[in-house]
This record gives C-alpha cells, structure tokens and sequence, in this order.
C-alpha cells in the first residue's frame, strides 16, 4: 500500500512540476498561456497575427490571463491546480482544448 502511495505522489508531483519546466515558467497560468499560444497558432493559420498578439499579451500578463479562465472554468479550485488541469487538456486533448477554452474567452 505504501508503494502504491508512493506512486500516486510521484505522479501528481511530475503532473505539476512538468508544466513549469517544460515551459520554462515559475506558474502553472504562465505555462498554460504559452501553450495557449503555440495551440492557437497551429489552429488559427489563417490569422497569423494571433500569434503576435498572443505572444504579445503572454509576455505581458505572465498568467494573470489564464488564471482568470481557469478560475471561471473550476471555480472550486485553486487557481495553480485549475491551471495545471488546463495545461494538461491543452497538452492532451488540443482539439478539445481550442473548442472549449479557446474559442469560449
């Protein structure tokens, strides 16, 4: 049983902490808008000029955007833990990801 706790705490634990080395950030809202932007370059081709602002305002916000989305969307959770659940469903579910989130703010 021990093990098996252990396990789950290690999982939880690289759930949290991959976001902010894998983007480089200091905060789970920070990485999510980093993929938000990358996401929506992919998706959005057709205007390339998002990429520019939404790096533009990334830079700018450093996650203060995110965390108002993920606040709105689990308002029952902390702002870094709604954000590294963002993150993931960014991460692993990218289509779902630019329907609900993306094109909802």
């Amino acid at each position: 049983m021990k093990g098996f706790l252990l396990l789950i705490a290690a999982i939880v634990g690289v759930g949290f902490a991959y976001p902010l080395v894998g983007e480089g950030t200091t905060s789970s809202c920070d990485a999510v808008e980093k993929v938000t932007v990358r996401v929506v370059a992919v998706h959005d081709k057709d205007h390339p000029s998002s990429l520019v602002l939404g790096s533009l305002l990334q830079g700018i916000s450093r996650g203060q955007f995110a965390a108002v989305a993920a606040k709105d969307r689990y308002p029952s959770l902390p702002p870094a833990v709604a954000c590294t659940v963002l993150y993931w469903h960014a991460v692993l579910n990218t289509e779902d990801f630019v329907d609900d989130v993306v094109k909802r703010h």
